[in-house]
């Protein structure tokens, strides 16, 4: 393996060095020269942004302004204009710029850029980024435009997102499917670290600039992930100076936490900071009917459960651009997480015969103590060389993460008489390393071919035990539950992708290999297993232009879905001895191969869009209820079916109604067939769903807006059962207050009290209704003050506004 990866990169490194060794043409050898400068103080503007046109529109090259606010642009001869800009200020257009033999060089003399009216006047209205901007690859959300994300968690940020669920354990799914993966300003974090919705809850939304969702994504993008990819982008600023929000919140049941995001740039360097607190409880409640047909007696049990989750979270985060010239950057940033939650857990067991007459009795109390350490490095390095679009980046990202629980467990025999107590201690450190390189090399007018490389090396050792007191005092412990686990995940990559633009057809291609390397180990031997497996992962996206406001896509990939860490682990949770959750070592990938087919509708006052898609998944990886005929315990267990076919259909909508009011919806459709076998018995299903939103923002006299949102989730039938409807409805209250540098937000998550999951499991040995309920009604008032920062207020940017990702529009 070693040998091997060591080829990878030397070849990588061969290719790299060629094509950034290749020399300009000679016909580039006019150029187009000038400087860009500060009007109302006549200082240089350093990093301005030159880009050049040619006549008909297409973007042929741009430069950054040196030191001195100089540039100089090489181009061929031709005609064209140019567009100067720089954040914060007015952009100029530079027209009629013709380049020829007789005149190679052009000078557009001293330009001068005056600062926005933002930065000039206090309440100033200037157009503002929309609360959804609709791509065929991709559909992004701005956070900070939802009012009902105001003080809130990045879990409750992506609940509030169409096409995006999140169940009572805080799994998140897209478009149906929980099969994806979830990156932090573009790569792995352990802020979001796979399996562990805790960090999700964690991640305050203060510290969140935007959501991208990805369905299909390009080679470029690890293959893991068979939905898709959902990018959270933190917030950093570029501007010069020192400018920042400030936001506090406070709310019932208890809510608090404090916020900041700062930014300083002085000369070459930009510093940010973010740094959050928050203390909540959140009380859940739930109830199970159960009915155990065994094979010598029937009974039924009837289960009520408490539980009270609280929380102290403390996140850091921190780095530095550092601008070395024009062409060159070096970014760093590290973070830290502390948080430290305490949890309480009571379960009442009443046991009846068919007949409803009592039998027994038991409560079981569970005292879960939770700490946990995140700390994470990275450092980034850009080269540009012609222009922003033909560069190089490198990334290399090290992770460390630590997790200790440990539960004290007390279970009552009301009706027997006598207690029970036992303890367990679950302690989970991983350490991730992530390294990273990538080369975009434009030609033409709108080719671009992109090669990377990419490998990540991650362990997790996760020793855990539950030990019960015997009638001398003593704790011993119980071996089914006790074991030692050592979790090795390293995976490589190597892709290339071409793609260029043929008057109203536009192609990507792509190919990505990933060699991965699975290795799990526990005390018991017989348990470990070793995967050694290289795949192939090809893609395909393709646009027809239609004209400028009607276009299409066509796109296909194929994707893995590695069973992740808590999937593999055989211990789970101990809290309820009754229904138990464990992994499974054993698991397998899942592979899918995903079609879609997208239509986009763009104008100023509209957007629309709707696709189809079509998934087929070998080895599906599916939780069954397994039922215990000896004990009565049901164990809860991923497993790998054979297959699911999924189709589905998806519409997104927005709309600005009248200029103080404005509307968003989404309505997904998703059917699927499912067939799988667990020893003896035939599982499979044919079911379909449908999941809806709509958001209405509306602007009231004297700087106020109203928001409310209203989601619904209509039934599914599953391999061993069904889901019942869901429906929930949010609304928040804002105005802007200090001259706009402030703003108070009243929110309210679930008005109607309606958040409650419901399922049913109907097999022939056990029929199961159940009800659970993560939290009640929740109102929160937030306070954000920001520091020469407007809030920018107006009418939607919707047409040529993009934030990055694929590029050529992909």
């Amino acid at each position: 393996m070693s040998a091997r990866i060591i080829i990878v990169v030397f070849l990588q490194t061969v290719l790299l060095q060629i094509l950034a060794g290749q020399t300009v043409s000679p016909k580039d050898n006019y150029q187009i020269s000038g400087k860009v400068i500060d009007k109302s103080n006549d200082s240089p503007l350093e990093f301005s942004t030159i880009s050049v046109y040619s006549a008909d529109s297409n973007l042929v090259t741009g430069g950054l302004a040196g030191p001195d606010g100089a540039f100089a642009i090489k181009v061929g001869p031709g005609h064209y204009y140019a567009i100067v800009q720089f954040i914060s200020y007015e952009k100029i257009t530079i027209p009629n710029i013709i380049v020829s033999d007789e005149k190679r060089s052009y000078k557009t003399g001293i330009i001068e850029l005056s600062p926005e009216a933002t930065a000039l006047d206090e309440v100033t209205v200037t157009a503002e980024k929309s609360e959804m901007v609709i791509h065929l690859d991709k559909k992004i959300f701005n956070v900070g435009k939802d009012l009902s994300n105001t003080g809130k968690s990045a879990l409750d940020i992506l609940d509030n997102i169409p096409s995006i669920a999140v169940d009572l354990d805080g799994n998140v799914s897209l478009r149906g499917s929980e099969n994806l993966q979830i990156l932090v300003d573009g790569k792995p974090s352990g802020m979001v670290s796979a399996g562990n919705t805790d960090a999700l809850r964690n991640l305050q939304g203060t510290m969140i600039e935007r959501v991208e969702v990805i369905t299909n994504p390009s080679a470029r993008y690890e293959a893991e992930g068979m939905a898709g990819i959902i990018n959270i982008v933190l917030k950093k600023d570029q501007q010069k100076g020192i400018n920042g929000s400030f936001e506090g919140t406070a709310g019932y049941p208890h809510e608090y936490s404090l916020g900041a995001n700062v930014n300083f740039r002085k000369e070459k360097i930009n510093y940010f900071l973010n740094y959050n607190i928050r203390y909540n409880e959140r009380p859940g409640t739930g109830n199970s009917y159960q009915y155990f047909n065994l094979p010598d007696t029937a009974y039924i049990t009837r289960v009520d459960r408490s539980r009270n989750r609280t929380g102290l979270s403390n996140r850091l985060r921190g780095g530095f651009d550092y601008l070395i010239n024009s062409k060159n950057t070096l970014t760093a940033a590290f973070l830290l997480g502390i948080s430290d939650e305490p949890t309480i857990s009571n379960i009442w067991y009443y046991d009846y015969t068919v007949s409803e007459v009592p039998l027994s009795t038991s409560h079981r109390r569970d005292e879960e103590h939770e700490d946990e350490l995140d700390m994470e490095f990275s450092l980034n390095y850009t080269k540009l060389f012609r222009n922003e679009d033909h560069k190089f980046t490198a990334l290399i990202q090290y992770i460390k993460d630590a997790e200790t629980e440990k539960s004290e467990i007390t279970e009552e025999l009301i009706t027997e008489g006598g207690q029970i107590f036992q303890n367990s201690l679950n302690k989970e450190s991983e350490r991730n390393l992530l390294l990273q390189a990538d080369y975009i090399y434009p030609f033409g007018n709108k080719g671009q071919f992109e090669t990377g490389y990419r490998s990540e090396f991650r362990n997790i050792a996760n020793p855990f035990y539950v030990e019960e007191t015997n009638e001398a005092g003593n704790p011993v412990r119980i071996p089914e539950f006790s074991n030692n686990i050592d979790y090795f995940e390293n995976v490589h990559a190597l892709y290339a992708q071409g793609g260029n633009a043929f008057g109203w057809f536009t192609f990507l291609l792509g190919l990505r290999m990933e060699i991965s390397d699975v290795r799990t180990y526990f005390d018991n031997a017989e348990d470990g297993s070793n995967r050694l497996y290289t795949d192939f992962f090809p893609t395909l996206h393709t646009t027809f232009q239609i004209n400028e406001s009607n276009s299409v896509q066509l796109s296909y990939s194929r994707r893995i879905n590695r069973p992740h860490f808590w999937l593999l682990n055989p211990f789970y949770s101990y809290s309820d001895d009754r229904n138990i959750r464990t992994g499974n070592p054993n698991l397998q990938p899942e592979y899918t191969h995903s079609l879609e087919a997208g239509y986009l509708l763009k104008n100023p006052s509209f957007d629309f869009y709707t696709g189809f898609f079509y998934r087929h998944t070998s080895g599906v990886i599916e939780r069954i209820a397994d039922l215990d005929t000896a004990t009565g315990i049901i164990y809860v267990i991923p497993v790998n079916l054979s297959e699911r076919q999924s189709y589905g259909l998806e519409a997104n909508v927005s709309v600005d109604v009248f200029k103080w009011w404005t509307l968003t919806g989404d309505l997904n459709f998703f059917q699927s067939s499912t067939y799988g076998r667990l020893d003896t018995i035939i599982l499979e299903s044919e079911d379909y769903s449908w999941h809806t939103r709509m958001n209405s923002k509306i602007k009231l006299p004297y700087n106020i807006d109203f928001q409310t949102i209203f989601f619904y989730r209509a039934p599914q039938e599953t391999t061993q059962g069904k889901r019942l409807a869901f429906y929930m409805l949010n609304m928040a209250l804002s105005k802007d207050i200090l001259k706009g540098k402030g703003t108070l937000t009243l929110n309210v998550r679930d008005v109607l009290n309606s958040r409650r999951f419901k399922y049913i499991i109907d097999q022939s040995d056990l029929y199961s209704e159940n009800e659970h309920r993560r939290a009640g009604r929740i109102f929160t008032l937030t306070f954000i003050y920001r520091l020469n920062q407007k809030k920018r207020a107006g009418r939607s940017a919707r047409n040529g506004e993009d934030f990055g990702g694929e590029e050529m529009g992909f």
